[in-house]
């Protein structure tokens, strides 16, 4: 095989991609809004947050209540988390929770998708194919 029609294999492999994993735009990790309201902290932009990694805000919830040990409510687009947190803390378990159920373990993009595999809940890329088994889905 000759490097002409190489080019010709690796561009028609291009042409294949989907167009969300060809640009270089670079996914940007949300910032947390956090205020205190008596022994109550609120992170405003729960909503936000979750929408920005396209997962259940149920699912987010879940995640964020045992990381940071406080029990918490959605109340409209915001969390109400029942004791005083730094927002650092909230900050720190969010970056947590997009490395383990948001960001690809090998192309570290955010195409990510929940999906099963021989009864195996796993987190499947879409931009790089590759996949990880997910430790508490």
């Amino acid at each position: 095989m000759d490097f002409y029609e190489y080019d010709k294999l690796l561009d028609r492999a291009y042409g294949q991609l989907p167009e969300k994993t060809k640009s270089d735009a670079r996914f940007e990790m949300p910032q947390v809004d956090v205020f205190f309201e008596g022994n109550k902290t609120l992170l405003r932009n729960f909503a936000q947050v979750a929408k920005a990694f396209e997962r259940d805000e149920a699912h987010l919830q879940k995640f964020l209540t045992k990381e940071v040990g406080s029990y918490a409510v959605v109340s409209g687009e915001r969390l109400i988390f029942n004791k005083k947190l730094f927002g650092k803390k909230i900050g720190d378990a969010v970056k947590r929770y997009a490395t383990e159920y948001v960001l690809c373990p090998q192309c570290h993009k955010p195409d990510t998708k929940f999906t099963t595999m021989e009864g195996v809940k796993i987190l499947k890329c879409e931009a790089c194919g590759g996949w990880k088994p997910l430790k508490n889905p």
